[in-house]
């Protein structure tokens, strides 16, 4: 069947042929996408990652990944779901600490507690990050906040950003308002809106089509080239692999190999990259079965049974400090969703007033009605003062009065015995 369609549209590929079945309003002004070839400019390499391995318990997540990439360089992390892309972007921006191994950004050691650290690193996660009772106005200027941007410095450059980005139309439309395509442009917006040096994407084009994914890929090849932004990007697409500078084929949390695409598919003599990834692939299974047992175990117990638990436990402090300005950017960001929303605006103000009413009028911590007895052994005019000052009071509820000590004690046990039978609880507390 897609040899048929190939045929019948004269194309040699099933996304070409989908956009040319496009209609020609949809597809006015689409070019195929060109990219050009990285010029090396030398220096040290922007990402360097040695023996980077991450544990989940006894589930090996990644399994001592190395690699370096390149000032400027694209370069693209293929692999197939679950194969551990995720957890290795997440170990490179700091959100998750390694368990082993080391990675260096721009010749710094990875610390996530490192204000300059992240305002060098953009990152756009798989599911998109946006607020959706907000606009994409809001959405803009709430991160341009989060980074401590200052206001005469983010207005123009959201200003730049949503003409870059041809988000003008949808200034004040919602984030939950947008289609899939702009809801792709927003998060690359706001993922660069402190000018990172490093980008790190997360399969950012799953589920959009061909016609969409090019325009995508053309601003960060304009990003590569004009602003000389590091793009680490990851994807299941053997297309979008082949416009990147240089690709790295992942596996059960190994990288298999990692080189130009046109490179590795000489290297197996495959008709195409996706023969060469099944060929690294069957060669790495072969050569697991022949390789000894895994000494994970073993190196485990030699850190300890939770395997690594003093970098999560460093990696977990640097999250305590405390930032006022930040405080505040999602204070403002709450307060936004609030006033949008009329049903959460009704239940905040009504709610809050309705709390006040019943903790002021219907809670009362009063004790009324007390019983009690006195036995007055001096007779004085001050001992009868003093129990008329209970018996006269509304809290206090005087009983027949007492004599002697032996009626006390009855009386105390005929009291605690109807106590008992009202409030079970509170003999045990007494």
């Amino acid at each position: 069947m897609k040899a048929e369609l190939k045929q019948a549209i004269r194309t040699d590929s099933i996304e070409s042929a989908f956009v040319q079945l496009l209609p020609e309003e949809r597809r006015h002004g689409y070019a195929e996408l060109s990219i050009p070839t990285l010029a090396d400019h030398g220096g040290p390499p922007a990402i360097v990652a040695r023996e980077l391995t991450r544990w989940f318990g006894d589930f090996t997540a990644v399994d001592r990944v190395s690699f370096e990439i390149q000032h400027g360089e694209i370069f693209g992390y293929l692999g197939s779901n679950g194969c551990g892309k995720t957890t290795t972007m997440k170990m490179l921006t700091g959100l998750l600490p390694a368990s082993e191994g080391q990675a260096h950004v721009f010749g710094t050691p990875i610390d996530a507690s490192s204000l300059e650290g992240r305002e060098r690193v953009g990152f756009m996660s798989q599911s998109f990050s946006l607020y959706g009772e907000l606009t994409v106005e809001q959405n803009l200027e709430l991160h341009a906040r989060l980074f401590d941007i200052s206001h005469e410095k983010s207005a123009p450059r959201i200003v730049e950003l949503t003409e870059r980005f041809l988000l003008a139309e949808y200034w004040e439309t919602r984030a939950s308002s947008l289609h899939l395509e702009i809801r792709q442009r927003l998060p690359l917006a706001m993922a660069i809106i402190h000018e990172p040096e490093l980008l790190i994407l997360d399969e950012p084009t799953s589920g959009v089509d061909p016609v969409a994914r090019d325009s995508f890929w053309s601003v960060l090849v304009e990003l590569s080239l004009r602003d000389r932004v590091t793009i680490f990007i990851s994807t299941n697409f053997m297309n979008e692999a082949l416009r990147c500078d240089r690709i790295s084929l992942m596996h059960e949390g190994r990288v298999l190999v990692a080189n130009e695409s046109q490179k590795l598919v000489e290297q197996k003599n495959a008709l195409n990259l996706e023969s060469a990834f099944i060929s690294n692939i069957e060669d790495h299974i072969t050569a697991q079965e022949q390789r000894p047992a895994d000494t994970h175990s073993e190196a485990q117990a030699l850190l300890g049974d939770d395997g690594g638990s003093t970098s999560s436990s460093v990696a977990d402090t640097s999250f305590l400090s405390f930032n006022l300005r930040r405080v505040l950017a999602l204070s403002h960001r709450e307060m936004a969703e609030v006033i949008r929303d009329p049903v959460r605006s009704a239940f905040s103000l009504l709610g809050s007033m309705l709390l006040l009413l019943m903790i002021a009028y219907g809670v009362s911590h009063d004790v009324d009605d007390l019983r009690f007895a006195a036995l007055d052994l001096d007779q004085s005019v001050a001992s009868r003062d003093y129990i008329l000052h209970f018996s006269g009071s509304r809290y206090f509820v005087e009983t027949d009065e007492v004599y002697t000590r032996n009626d006390l004690k009855n009386g105390c046990l005929l009291m605690t015995s109807r106590l008992t039978s009202r409030f079970p609880q509170a003999l045990v507390e007494m």
